[in-house]
């Protein structure tokens, strides 16, 4: 019961901090005048992103993943969900 009030107390204390935050003028930056330079960067006609590199640790996760649910599927398909088979600990439903 003490840990859901300080829970509850946390909260509103947090919460307390976003309203007041909220409402206060909102801040402006001033530029130097010698950091101007930092904001005139040239704009680059061929920009390249690889996006293949962003989405490759999904891929090779998804791809684990469909390999492990079809061992896991042809286990059961095999026997390994009745008396006497043997089916991995982690696949996520074993019952036949």
């Amino acid at each position: 019961m003490r840990e859901l009030a300080i829970e509850i107390g946390v909260r509103a204390l947090l919460f307390g901090v976003f309203v007041f935050t909220e409402f206060l003028d909102p801040f402006q930056r001033v530029i130097q005048p010698e950091e101007i330079w930092l904001y005139k960067n040239p704009l680059v006609q061929s920009d390249n992103i690889p996006t293949r590199l962003m989405f490759l640790p999904f891929l090779a996760l998804a791809s684990r993943r469909s390999t492990w649910l079809a061992s896991c599927t042809a286990s059961l398909r095999v026997g390994g969900g009745r008396a006497g088979g043997s089916v991995p600990p982690s696949c996520p439903y074993t019952a036949p």
